[in-house]
Formats: structure tokens, sequence, C-alpha cells
């Protein structure tokens, strides 16, 4: 009996985990927010917050243990919204979708628009038009005024919720 019980829970494991890898590719958008540099932003405004918040509440004894905890915590912080912008990817694109977002920022084509886009060659630009005319490179475009809206809105409640934790330590 006990042997048919572990025999179960194998069984009942190993389907779990096979189910969860087809229907779960978090991880590949999370690699695609970062290959396509997503993240930069928040960094920068992460940085910016910073510096505006030392101008109202300086460095001091009082609130040494609230500076050092917002120091060090950018990138929690950062990979709490990279938590809020993967399911508006998975919502929006399969998974199969995601892999060639990947694919295109891994070319030279895709660093290079991520880098720095006016300095692509004319052959990356020609590059980066075919990859807008196939099938995925139309869909992202006719998704942008979605993905705008949910990203703005999870940007804005990243925003909020970091400003306002920021204060309450520095008041304290």
């Amino acid at each position: 009996m006990q042997h048919l019980k572990l025999i179960f829970v194998i069984f009942l494991g190993t389907t779990f985990a096979a189910f969860s890898q087809d229907s779960d590719y978090s991880e590949e958008v999370a690699i695609y927010l970062e290959k396509n540099h997503s993240l930069d932003q928040y960094g920068y405004a992460y940085e910016q917050l910073l510096t505006m918040l030392e101008n109202q509440y300086p460095k001091s004894d009082e609130n040494t243990d609230a500076w050092k905890y917002l120091e060090t915590n950018k990138e929690k912080t950062l990979a709490e919204m990279k938590l809020l912008l993967i399911p508006i990817y998975v919502d929006n694109f399969s998974q199969e979708e995601i892999k060639g977002m990947i694919s295109f920022y891994e070319s030279d084509t895709g660093r290079q628009l991520v880098m720095d886009r006016s300095k692509m060659t004319e052959a990356q630009k020609t590059e980066l038009n075919k990859f807008y005319n196939t099938q995925l490179g139309k869909k992202i475009i006719e998704k942008q005024p979605i993905l705008t809206q949910e990203i703005g809105a999870a940007s804005e409640s990243w925003s909020r919720d970091l400003y306002e934790t920021a204060v309450s330590l520095l008041k304290n």
C-alpha cells in the first residue's frame, strides 16, 4: 500500500511539473524584459526618487536605517516591478511569440536598438523593418495601445507604492 501511495505521489508531482512547464512561461517573459531593457527606466526612476527624497529628507542619524534600506533595496523593488509586468505579456503574447521577441533582442539589430537606435546601420534598419513586417512584429504594433495602458497602470501603482513606502520610512 505504501508503495502505491509513493507511486501516486510521484505521478502527481511529475504531471504537475510537466503541466507547469507547458502553461507557465513567465521565466521567458522575464528574460525578454531583461533583453529589451524594459526595467532600465524603473531603475532610473528609483534613483531619481532617492535624489528627490534626499532633498526633502536629508540623511541624518534618525533616518540612517531608512536610507540604508532604500539604497540597498533597489534590486528587490525592480524585481517586484518585473512581477507586475510579466502577467501583462503572458496575457498578450504566446510563449512562442515571447521566444521570437527574445531572439530578436538577442540579434545584433535588437541589441543596437536597445543601446542606441540612432547608431543603427542601414542593414540593421532594414532588419528592424523586416521584423516589424512579420506576423509577430505586426502583433506587437497592434498590441501597443493595450500594452501602454496596462504597463502604465502597473507603473503608476509601483511608483505610488514605492513613494509611499519611502516617505513613511523616512518620516519615522
